[in-house]
């Protein structure tokens, strides 16, 4: 996108509609998430219920999207991410509408916590699918931007209930927000989200090929997203920080009414507070986007500098909090010379923003620390947001594609957890320190230990990226070749195609041409994907292979249309009869499908199973040997098997031709897999037998000496055993025991396979 010659992005203009609807969404979700805080007196007055409660269902609300998070987070790293996000965004969307009908503080803890789940759905994934749009380079840009948007969220939430609560209800915000949400979630069904993996550099050869980053995340991989150095300081570190603004953003407004502006008449107490309270969001605002910008232009000189400016942010804003904390004063309204309406007279509503910008004027002329509070409120806040502007850049920075939503997951779990137990202590911790403003005091140190975790999460980060790229890296040569593998399985199957229309070429033209034709569309695809993806040798082939069999179509119709004339001769008729044999016979000579060699493949791992058989007799270690190969074989077999399977499962309608060898495959794939499972049943049985060996005292080591003799001097392996331990009858009974049931675990061995040798 260009503004002039400035380029404020490299991100595709088609790719932002599925950004800014998730950003959208985002920004409502954050606004549902505070829109309680200044309600809080009239829901209290309504359903009745002690101080000390109130805060309860907005920390269900926390605990719960916390611990939905990582669940949300890890299904969207598994399956479609757009059906989780719309799944998400319904949750909370209904714990809306169920919040703006509440009829008692239970229902309302309840509609909180359907509101929660759905919001830990929306953070995660949304983080996950905006990362996928964007480049490495602008990354913290763009969540600066996202945090710049919470932060207005954030406001937006508490203003519509600050400013329309007190006029049309503390409900109507709700439903406004869950009619927005609506509105949203519809508009998501008609973009496409970005191919995961799509902003990793690494990747970019498969976004241009249109190749999908197939890897998805597993169970196992939840241990290895936690152990990595940089994700475990960053969750730690976000249990900490979350802290100080948790507590200001929860109660920086209530301790101004409360400690400071309670002089000033009702009317007009709390949005005067509220407003003071959001000159510190102007400055995380302000540092969200300073930082974020300035964060991304540090990393393209050193890949550690977003994680060091993080930490010096974090180091810098607790002096300057203190600060903005100590420069408030209770406020006097005799010193403000502002003639307030005298109860029981109240200010008229039509006059009600002239009298709180008047007393924000006349605050800042007689009491001037407050112009200290507002500019370090400033500092502070900027800050402040230098973490949060990279934090989220950094963690994708070290996550794979598909650890993005659970990295984002628990990092929000870490985060809601410490955000949840702080609102659930609160009113304990405001009663032990005595005050708000003392609680809010104490708090603003956690942003201590949280510097340090970043300072060690800096010295890493650079690491974990590296070994990032570098499993990308191989992981993009997999999928490539995985690609030309499944186009040479297409020319293949084209190639069985025309190897079987030999077959009707003297009985069926009409099936003989149809085979052809086929065959002839699957090389032109073929050819085609070759050529736009830069694969040389599948778009030779394919081209060589399509010229042959147009050739072979030309010249047998060119015979079959000399056949139907009538006043052919007997001669004739034979000669034109003879060229098809031809034709039948140079197709016979051209190259075969890869399906034949399969078959052959396994055979040859029975093979194996019968060069074991005899060589029990005289080297029963290497038959051993044998049957591992056998294994191996099948394996390969098997994997083969489903590669073409599944090629051809993919196509809506299959012909009558795709459907016959499909059911030859298949037929195959079955037999393979019985026979897999009862070689590996007959390598266990062997092992058990040499367990039993050892056990009764005879190693395998001295059994492979035995055996080797045996094959030098092409004995019998049952004579070499009476001869050697002639005079010690208990080992050469052992030895005969365990060779006699192996003899009957080989005779087995074909009632496990169920099937014949003989197989075509």
């Amino acid at each position: 996108m260009l503004i002039g010659r400035f380029k404020l992005t490299t991100v595709k203009f088609k790719d932002l509609a599925p950004i800014v609807l998730v950003m959208l969404l985002l920004f409502v979700s954050i606004a549902c998430a505070n829109m309680l805080i200044p309600s809080y007196a009239a829901i209290r007055q309504e359903f009745n219920i002690p101080e000390a409660l109130i805060a309860i269902p907005d920390a269900f609300f926390v605990l719960i999207s916390a611990f939905f998070a990582l669940l949300w987070g890890y299904w969207a790293d598994k399956i479609d991410r757009g059906k989780v996000l719309l799944a998400g965004a319904f949750s909370w969307t209904l714990g809306m509408l169920l919040t703006a009908f509440s009829t008692s503080y239970l229902m309302l803890i309840i509609s909180r916590v359907s509101s929660g789940a759905g919001l830990g759905c929306v953070l995660p994934v949304g983080y996950s699918i905006i990362s996928d749009a964007i480049p490495a380079e602008e990354r913290s840009g763009w969540f600066g931007t996202l945090a710049i948007l919470s932060s207005i969220s954030n406001g937006a939430g508490q203003g519509l209930s600050s400013f329309l609560g007190p006029m049309l209800t503390w409900r109507f915000p709700f439903l406004l927000l869950s009619g927005i949400s609506v509105i949203v979630i519809i508009l998501l069904f008609f973009v496409k989200i970005p191919q995961r993996g799509a902003g990793e550099d690494e990747l970019l050869d498969l976004v241009e090929l249109d190749l999908e980053y197939s890897y998805r995340i597993s169970k196992e991989d939840l241990g290895a997203i936690v152990k990595k150095k940089t994700n475990l300081y960053l969750i730690i570190q976000g249990f900490f920080s979350i802290i100080p603004g948790t507590v200001l953003v929860y109660f920086i407004t209530s301790m101004l009414v409360t400690d400071f502006f309670n002089d000033i008449p009702n009317e007009i107490q709390l949005q005067t507070a509220t407003i003071f309270a959001g000159m510190i969001g102007v400055g995380y605002i302000l540092g969200n986007a300073v930082f974020a910008r300035l964060g991304d232009i540090l990393f393209r000189k050193n890949k550690k500098n977003r994680a060091r400016l993080a930490t010096l942010c974090l180091i810098l804003s607790i002096p300057f909090a203190i600060i903005l904390l100590l420069s408030l004063q209770p406020i006097s309204t005799n010193k403000l010379n502002i003639a307030y309406p005298i109860p029981p007279d109240s200010i008229p509503t039509d006059q009600l923003w002239a009298y709180i910008f008047r007393t924000i004027g006349a605050i800042f002329v007689a009491y001037p620390t407050y112009i200290i509070f507002f500019i370090f409120a400033l500092i502070a806040s900027m800050l402040g947001a230098g973490p949060v502007a990279n934090r989220n850049a950094v963690m994708i920075d070290v996550n794979m594609p598909e650890h993005k939503g659970t990295a984002a997951s628990f990092f929000k779990l870490s985060e809601q957890i410490s955000k949840g137990v702080t609102l659930l202590i609160s009113f304990t911790l405001i009663s032990l320190l005595g005050s708000i403003f003392n609680m809010i005091f104490i708090t603003i140190f956690f942003w201590f230990p949280a510097a340090i975790l970043w300072f060690f999460a800096s010295r890493n980060v650079e690491k974990d990226m590296n070994q990032k790229a570098m499993i990308l890296s191989e992981r993009k040569q997999i999928s490539l070749i995985d690609h030309i593998f499944e186009l040479e399985i297409q020319i293949d199957r084209a190639i069985q195609k025309v190897q079987d229309s030999k077959y009707y070429i003297l009985i069926d033209n009409e099936k003989f041409s149809r085979l052809l034709r086929d065959a002839i569309i699957i090389f032109k695809f073929c050819e085609r994907e070759g050529e736009s993806r830069s694969i040389t040798n599948i778009e030779e082939k394919a081209h060589i292979m399509k010229l042959r069999t147009l050739l072979f179509l030309q010249e047998t119709n060119k015979i079959y249309r000399q056949l139907n004339e009538e006043d052919l001769s007997p001669s004739e008729k034979e000669q034109l009869q003879e060229g098809l044999k031809q034709i039948s016979l140079r197709i016979s000579e051209g190259e075969k499908s890869t399906y034949g060699m399969i078959q052959t493949y396994y055979e040859d791992a029975y093979l194996k199973i019968l060069e074991a058989r005899l060589n029990r007799k005289n080297h029963i270690i290497r038959g051993l040997g044998k049957i591992l190969e056998a294994i191996s074989i099948y394996e390969r077999v098997k994997y083969l098997l489903n590669e073409r399977i599944e090629t051809v499962k993919e196509k809506n309608d299959l012909s009558e031709e795709d459907s016959l060898v499909l059911q030859k495959e298949q037929e195959l794939l079955d037999k393979c897999l019985k026979s897999l499972r009862a070689t590996i049943k007959l390598k266990e049985e062997i092992e058990n037998a040499f367990e039993q060996l050892r056990v009764k005292g005879v190693d395998k080591i001295d059994l492979l000496k035995i055996s080797e003799l045996t094959q030098e001097f092409n004995v019998d392996l049952y004579d070499v055993i009476v001869d050697t331990f002639r005079s010690d009858n208990k080992t050469k009974n052992v030895l005969i025991e365990v060779l006699n049931n192996i003899d009957n675990i080989f005779i087995e061995y074909d009632k496990w396979r169920e099937v014949d040798l003989k197989v075509f």
